[in-house]
């Protein structure tokens, strides 16, 4: 019995590191679970920030941007990048869920009108 429970704890103990390292190592547990499922991809706006970043153990960046859609809908998206983005530049990133994808820098006139108001 008593071996027993020393497996599960190791197993637990496992367990919990791995969801450290995928959390630290990626762009989190959440857009794991979006690339998993597979959302369609939509097309968000962002303005990047002095402090909406994390600098990862890997040297990457992981990115927090709360984006609209061309509706000015509200949405969080999450994405790791190779390089630090310059601060109050304007992103159109494509996303399945909360998980970014692809991105460009684009100016504020290539931003729609609704996306646009929630940024300023």
């Amino acid at each position: 019995m008593k071996k027993l429970v020393k497996l599960l704890i190791g197993l637990l103990i496992i367990l919990a590191i791995m969801f450290i390292f995928i959390q630290k190592a990626t762009a989190g547990i959440i857009p794991l679970s979006d690339w998993v499922l597979q959302h369609p991809v939509e097309t968000y706006y962002v303005e990047t920030t002095e402090d909406n970043y994390e600098k990862l153990w890997t040297g990457k960046y992981r990115y927090a941007f709360l984006g609209y859609n061309g509706e000015g809908e509200e949405q969080e998206i999450i994405k790791v990048m190779d390089r630090k983005l310059r601060p109050n530049a304007f992103l159109r990133i494509d996303a399945s869920g909360s998980y970014g994808k692809g991105w460009v820098e684009i100016t504020e006139e290539d931003i729609p009108e609704k996306a646009l108001m929630h940024l300023k």
